[in-house]
């Protein structure tokens, strides 16, 4: 993709949000310039806690270098980047040379994009647009999501993501609630699944959680199933229990093969695109 797509009228509304941001759903409208902090308590400068060339993404993504950013706007109990995803503080400046310095190294090991991960990347999108747009030439860009973001934050980025993943995390707002801290989750996720399908190539993803089957796997697929059947989905099946998880009485085991298999046979059976 060349850099020309990431326009300068893109990089001064993205700019904005520094000073009223609304680029995710708690839409606190705090002035991160002046050291304002919302609930994900970014600044205006974005870190890096680890960058790496990986092959355990879906199989049309890799080999793809990630990008982890600190701080989220979630509160995930089981977050597997424990700390590292809620302290925005955390890591190396993303500047234009490390960006450069970083890209150039991920070519050397032959990764074929650059995927922005978190974290959550929505927050610090101002940093992230003003890196990339100091490169001459990008990479595929995948954006890899907790999808809590605005319809404001996903327009920025039209134009410049190819692929979109978007985590589908719960079928329910109480299991979101409970878990992540965040309000009209599923009306948020479903309304941005649907503009992001129009905008790129989009993969919804599912990490499978112990002891959620029926109250968020099965009204994912149905919903899947009902409005976006063509859309590739991903289900994830690698749960483990870290972080906070380990003192929920769910989700402190891991997933049993009985409980992969039936998940696997519930989303070939909506007639799904379920890709590996």
């Amino acid at each position: 993709m060349l850099v020309e797509a990431i326009s300068l009228p893109t990089l001064e509304r993205a700019r904005q949000h520094l000073t009223e941001c609304y680029l995710c759903e708690h839409r606190c409208g705090v002035n991160r310039a002046n050291g304002e902090q919302g609930p994900c308590k970014a600044g205006v400068t974005a870190n890096v806690f680890r960058h790496r060339v990986e092959c355990g993404e879906e199989s049309e993504l890799i080999p793809s270098h990630l990008f982890y950013l600190s701080g989220c706007d979630l509160r995930c109990k089981f977050c597997i980047a424990e700390e590292n995803a809620f302290n925005p503080r955390l890591g190396t400046e993303l500047t234009a040379n490390f960006f450069r310095e970083a890209l150039d190294w991920g070519r050397t090991r032959h990764a074929i994009n650059v995927q922005w991960v978190g974290g959550e990347p929505t927050i610090h999108l101002p940093a992230i647009l003003n890196v990339m747009a100091a490169v001459d030439e990008l990479p595929s860009i995948v954006w890899k999501s907790d999808f809590y973001g605005t319809p404001e934050s996903l327009d920025l980025l039209t134009g410049v993501v190819d692929i979109y993943v978007a985590d589908f995390k719960f079928g329910n707002n109480d299991c979101a609630e409970r878990l992540a801290s965040v309000p009209r989750y599923v009306e948020v996720i479903t309304r941005n699944l649907l503009h992001a399908s129009m905008q790129a190539d989009l993969i919804v993803r599912h990490l499978l959680l112990p002891g959620h089957f029926d109250c968020c796997f099965r009204p994912i697929i149905d919903w899947m199933a009902r409005r976006l059947p063509l859309a590739k989905f991903s289900l994830r099946d690698g749960y483990r229990p870290r972080w906070l998880a380990t003192r929920d009485s769910e989700l402190s085991r891991s997933l049993t093969a009985a409980e992969i298999g039936r998940a696997e046979r519930l989303a070939r059976d909506a007639g799904i695109n379920l890709i590996h």
